[in-house]
């Protein structure tokens, strides 16, 4: 939530390590899909060495990486340019997570929006995509978290995996011990899904979370009761499957204008209001 500073400008990964931890975090997400739209490290010949750093950073503020974002692209597009170039994204991101010890790394499912049969195309595409991504991820000592996704920005068009049926469906057929499901409360919370339903359908395929609120499509990825969503519910939906693992911010947009001297205290205050979600 650090990284996207004012004027467009973006803040160093060891930066958001060290801000975060002294705020109070102790686990926090990876985000090499911005880190891959943006110019950083991870685009220069020793992207390796910058990993390690960051390591080595967050291990000097006792800080964990549990959970990382992949780049991502539709792959069930054949006119998509530059395939090529996504992949290594995809790739380094992949080794990079291995390096951080990352467990899972999140990615999106793609949509063959050219198919007549759209869910059916759609979910034979991602299971050959797919397939090779984990063997590799395997090797590298990390599982891929599929995430359920939203359309309303493409209405009336729709994606693949907006639903958790969609999502397990695919999940389920993938002969992967490395697969799970990204459970995000603010694409089911704009899609308006019931959370605890789709969660018990979702149930020990829970491996990470995208937690963030809105106020609409047009406002969104911003800090839990800022907008709209029922967090009582989502927190007991959470509750009735067991999770066990980090409850993850990807509030992208809620200090991205805020001048540097007012950054530590807004994140204290964000991290006070994820423990009083956890504390539901």
């Amino acid at each position: 939530m650090v990284f996207n500073r004012p004027n467009g400008e973006k803040a160093s990964i060891e930066d958001c390590v060290r801000l975060c931890a002294e705020a109070g975090y102790k686990a926090m997400d990876m985000n090499f899909h911005d880190c891959g739209t943006f110019r950083t490290p991870l685009w220069e010949h020793d992207w390796e060495r910058w990993i390690h750093g960051i390591r080595e950073t967050a291990e000097k503020y006792g800080v964990e990486f549990s959970q990382a974002h992949s780049h991502f692209y539709n792959y069930c597009d054949p006119t998509v340019p530059d395939k090529d170039v996504y992949e290594e994204k995809i790739r380094r991101g992949i080794i990079g997570a291995g390096i951080l010890g990352i467990p899972w790394i999140v990615t999106h499912a793609g949509t063959d929006f050219a198919s007549a049969t759209p869910v059916k195309s759609s979910k034979a595409k991602s299971l050959e995509y797919f397939k090779p991504m984990l063997e590799f991820a395997a090797s590298q000592g990390v599982g891929v978290a599929i995430e359920n996704l939203w359309e309303l920005n493409i209405s009336p068009l729709r994606r693949y995996t907006t639903t958790a049926e969609e999502l397990v469906e695919l999940v389920d057929a993938l002969p992967f011990d490395n697969v799970g499901i990204c459970w995000d409360f603010e694409h089911a919370d704009i899609m308006k899904q019931d959370q605890l339903s789709a969660l018990q359908l979702v149930g020990h395929r829970l491996k990470a979370t995208h937690v963030s609120d809105n106020k609409g499509k047009d406002n969104d990825h911003i800090l839990p009761f800022f907008g709209k969503t029922d967090w009582p519910a989502v927190m007991h939906a959470v509750k009735s499957i067991g999770y066990e693992g980090d409850f993850t911010y990807e509030i992208l947009h809620y200090i991205d204008n805020m001048p540097i001297e007012l950054v530590p205290e807004a994140l204290r205050y964000s991290y006070e209001v994820g423990m009083y979600l956890l504390s539901l």
